[in-house]
């Protein structure tokens, strides 16, 4: 008795199981068929052969907006000039001729000595000359040609253009040319350096 009651337990809860299995296959289902889209009815689907190209919109014309005329510049009313009043032809003669230059103006120191100048300035330098003793028995005669720079009395760069060829000789004028007493220059070349050449006489007499 207690081996049949077994067995129908066995056989109900074999049954539920068996049951349990089918109600969740069953469910599976139901739910996978409710995840497929739906399509919807105002959607229409077309299909493109492989050979036509897929038709590409054209693009619109742009329109370029047109540029605004500019107002023209209205014309502005010239004033009237004055009118000036007429001058006598005489009279604007005299303003308008253009006024001689003034005369030049003679300039302290850039004058030239004058040759009333120059002839003292020689004769100091002959006056301040000597014949050496050596020369002097000799009975030497010649000359000697120098050359210096002269301002105000004082004179400076001395030199010998044309030599005797006696050294003593040649030295004694370029010495004469520092130990002459010049003359007071004129004003006209007073400030100024003015270069001077002299014949140094040298005699026995």
């Amino acid at each position: 008795m207690a081996n049949s009651r077994d067995q129908f337990q066995a056989l109900g809860l074999a049954a539920a199981i068996e049951f349990a299995l089918l109600a969740g296959a069953a469910f599976a289902l139901t739910s996978t068929s409710s995840m497929k889209p739906v399509l919807s009815g105002s959607e229409t689907i077309s299909l493109v052969s492989e050979d036509q190209p897929p038709l590409v919109p054209k693009p619109k014309p742009q329109v370029q907006p047109q540029p605004k005329a500019q107002p023209k510049p209205q014309a502005v009313p010239e004033e009237p000039k004055p009118e000036l009043p007429q001058v006598a032809e005489a009279q604007a003669n005299a303003f308008t001729e253009p006024t001689p230059p003034p005369p030049p103006v003679a300039v302290a120191g850039n004058a030239e000595p004058s040759a009333e100048y120059a002839a003292k300035v020689r004769a100091a330098v002959q006056a301040a000359q000597f014949l050496p003793p050596a020369a002097y028995s000799l009975h030497y005669t010649g000359r000697v040609k120098v050359e210096f720079h002269m301002r105000d009395k004082v004179p400076s760069a001395v030199r010998l253009l044309v030599g005797s060829g006696i050294g003593m000789i040649d030295r004694v004028a370029l010495q004469s040319v520092q130990n002459a007493k010049y003359p007071e220059p004129p004003p006209e070349i007073q400030g100024s350096d003015h270069v001077y050449q002299v014949w140094v006489e040298f005699s026995r007499e």
